[in-house]
């Protein structure tokens, strides 16, 4: 899949400000637009207007970096929680069934480290965990395992599947909501480019008015003529 470019080669942020500024000198200049070009009246300006709020206020790719960060981070606090409660589990097993490794095995013990360290694999362990405590509660309780661990493992099972499923909803979020985001900043830099466009013959005696609606660090077309426009 082509991921979707912009069309203009500064930041968002400069965007959205230079966009912001050509809204503000078309307060007074829009009816000599409109006059040049009838398609370039207010609705265009009012379009426009929607995409510079949008930009101003949409807080860019950054904002989708964050969030994300968060989830995962409460992931990761939720991986450690299943971490402590399995230890706290581990003793209760092991009271239980000293002698027999194939159920000592099916929760976890001696294969343990190899899932505690991968999310997805963590994931999946404490969803079987789950199943093993519920097979096995009635031999775990006659040990004095305390009932409210015993339900924590399911609660762990479905904290540890919903934070995985936050994060990866996030991440495929982000995608859409870049490209999307990509969509709009190139539309707000096309409409910017149609009133400079205009502009340099709406104000071709005026080389200070042309200025105005330039993008940042352009310059002057050549015209293979310096003092065309002087």
């Amino acid at each position: 899949m082509t991921m979707l470019l912009r069309k203009f080669n500064y930041s968002d942020d400069v965007l959205a400000q230079y966009a912001n500024n050509v809204l503000s000198y078309l307060q007074e200049d829009l009816p000599e637009f409109t006059a040049f070009d009838p398609e370039l009246g207010e609705a265009k300006r009012d379009e426009m207007a929607q995409l510079v709020t949008w930009a101003l206020n949409e807080g860019g790719d950054d904002l989708n970096v964050s969030k994300l960060g968060d989830l995962t981070d409460a992931l990761l606090q939720e991986m450690e929680n299943a971490r402590r409660l399995y230890q706290q589990l581990r003793y209760w097993v092991i009271k239980a069934f000293p002698e027999r490794v194939a159920v000592k095995r099916q929760f976890g013990i001696g294969r343990y480290r190899k899932v505690a360290g991968s999310q997805e694999a963590m994931i999946s362990f404490f969803a079987s965990l789950r199943q093993s405590v519920e097979d096995y509660r009635t031999a775990l309780e006659a040990v004095n395992t305390p009932p409210s661990l015993l339900d924590g493992v399911a609660t762990q099972a479905e904290a540890l599947s919903t934070a995985q499923q936050a994060q990866e909803k996030k991440k495929g979020n982000r995608t859409v909501d870049t490209e999307e985001r990509i969509k709009s900043l190139n539309q707000l830099y096309a409409y910017t480019q149609a009133f400079n466009a205009a502009a340099e013959f709406v104000y071709y005696d005026s080389a200070a008015k042309r200025d105005l609606y330039r993008p940042p660090n352009s310059y002057e077309p050549d015209y293979g003529d310096d003092e065309m426009m002087d």
